[in-house]
């Protein structure tokens, strides 16, 4: 199986669009649309795609996970950062036999997942495949219009 695991706020901190919502409208709304986009990604590409957020200010004692649009999402228990949930969730899918890439400008992180055998995209080039596939769905939607 193809797995996708997303950096979600260092993705959130490098698309200019998301980074504009941040100020325009709230956090919220740029976790809501790079989920919304994220969830085309895995439409179009057939990958699971797993988005990760730290949520080093809630006093939850556990992760969090849901699935939103077919995008597992998880948030971080109180104390761990997203790196450590994207190491520990791309360990867990190498160990399986699953092909993993991880979306993520964190250098360190990069190395990380490297040595681990996964494959590493940047937070830009995650965003230029999120643009593809939408225009690739626009296609498909045109098509049976």
């Amino acid at each position: 199986m193809q797995r996708l695991i997303v950096d979600g706020y260092n993705v959130v901190h490098a698309w200019q669009s998301l980074k504009r919502l941040l100020t325009t409208a709230s956090l919220e709304a740029a976790r809501d649309e790079l989920i919304r986009r994220l969830s085309v990604l895995g439409m179009v590409s057939g990958e699971e795609v797993t988005v990760v957020f730290d949520a080093h200010h809630s006093e939850a004692m556990s992760n969090s996970e849901e699935i939103v649009d077919g995008v597992r999402v998880v948030f971080t228990r109180k104390g761990h950062s997203a790196d450590h949930s994207i190491e520990r969730l791309a360990y867990r899918a190498g160990e399986s036999g699953d092909v993993i890439t991880v979306a993520t400008s964190d250098r360190f992180q990069r190395d990380v997942v490297r040595g681990m055998g996964g494959a590493v995209i940047s937070s830009l080039e995650l965003e230029r495949r999120v643009i593809d596939a939408e225009q690739e769905m626009s296609r498909r939607v045109r098509r049976y219009q």
